[in-house]
């Protein structure tokens, strides 16, 4: 409504182009301040029916050039950029023809000399231009915008799949060995398999939040919640052992839950195909580099191991990897069992200890 205002204005009292007619007559005073409105008022409307706009707004111009002398098309450049910042280039270019039909016949019909018309032609075409590079720009970001998002759901997706995928795999196997337990007359292993259970459960619960969390900048894990998770997914059937090595003080924040990630999925890998199985996690820091491995005892070298092991865990393991510009190695270690290393580097990013 401001910016019809504002247009409706000039066009009533905007700088006339050309001599004034001698005494215009009433009607034809009323009928260009009639017309003058018609250039301001559809103006309002011009992002709900831009062609209808423009069309209307333009023809008013041509119109009150013929009976008066013509105001620059103010409410017709309007519409236009309207329009061109909504539609595509083929239906900008005929709408710019249109006005530029109508500039024409405007000053050349109002006026009667042909270089009054040079520069609104310009501004014409130079405002649907610039509000076609807008409009293009506008396309870019939305797509930037899109792009980024439509990541953010795949990494809280990995982030889930992982978590969940870690947690229930061990609830279901501390449950299995508490019904064992409870079979065998054995209450002391089921008491600890249901305590397992219940701090497995808790965790969970809370990794859940802070994946969830993410954008309201909750920490997620990290190097420094390793030994919890070592610690977690540890049991009868699964003995971890976790070696540190090098300077790991000064790793990033980044580096640190792909590291995370990498080894909650490696560890349900173990445990669903490979268990009853020893796992060996080696973290290694260097100048720049952060190296990860992981190695169980396991059956995994075989066939079916492999087979099993090569679904969207390990893909979800290398994309992440590969985020970060590292490299991630997957596959049967040397003798039995199953080796995922990965290579991730260190530079930049805030540290976490």
């Amino acid at each position: 409504m401001a910016v019809a205002t504002v247009v409706t204005v000039l066009e009533v009292l905007g700088p006339r182009t050309g001599p004034p007619r001698d005494d215009p007559s009433a009607t034809i005073a009323v009928a260009g301040l009639v017309l003058a409105l018609a250039q301001g008022v559809p103006i309002a409307w011009r992002r709900s029916a831009p062609e209808t706009v423009l069309s209307v707004v333009t023809s008013a111009f041509v119109a009150q050039a013929l009976l008066l002398e013509p105001v620059p098309p103010y409410g017709a450049w309007v519409a236009l950029g309207s329009l061109a910042l909504r539609r595509d280039s083929r239906t900008t270019a005929a709408a710019v023809a249109g006005v530029l039909a109508g500039v024409l016949a405007g000053y050349l019909g109002g006026v009667g000399r042909t270089d009054e018309w040079v520069v609104p032609s310009l501004v014409t075409v130079a405002v649907a231009v610039t509000a076609q590079l807008v409009r293009e720009r506008r396309a870019r970001i939305a797509a930037v915008a899109e792009n980024a998002a439509v990541q953010e759901r795949l990494r809280i997706a990995r982030d889930l799949h992982d978590l969940l995928g870690h947690s229930l795999g061990g609830i279901a196997v501390q449950s299995s060995t508490g019904r064992l337990a409870l079979d065998s007359d054995r209450p002391e292993v089921a008491r600890d398999a249901l305590a397992r259970i219940e701090e497995a459960s808790r965790s969970s619960l809370a990794e859940v939040r802070t994946v969830l969390g993410a954008l309201r900048d909750v920490d997620s894990p990290g190097l420094d919640s390793l030994d919890d998770l070592v610690r977690r997914a540890g049991g009868e059937d699964l003995a971890v052992r976790l070696d540190r090595r090098g300077e790991l003080d000064a790793v990033p924040d980044a580096v640190g839950e792909v590291a995370y990630r990498v080894v909650q999925e490696a560890l349900t890998n173990a445990r669903r195909h490979a268990s009853p199985c020893r796992v060996t996690v080696t973290l290694d820091g260097s100048v720049g580099t952060l190296s990860l491995e992981v190695v169980d005892d396991g059956a995994g070298s075989s066939i079916g191991g492999m087979a099993l092991r090569g679904g969207h865990g390990i893909a979800g393991m290398r994309e992440r990897v590969e985020a970060l510009g590292g490299t991630l190695e997957a596959g049967p270690a040397t003798g039995a069992g199953w080796r995922v290393r990965a290579v991730l580097p260190t530079t930049g990013g805030r540290a976490r200890r």
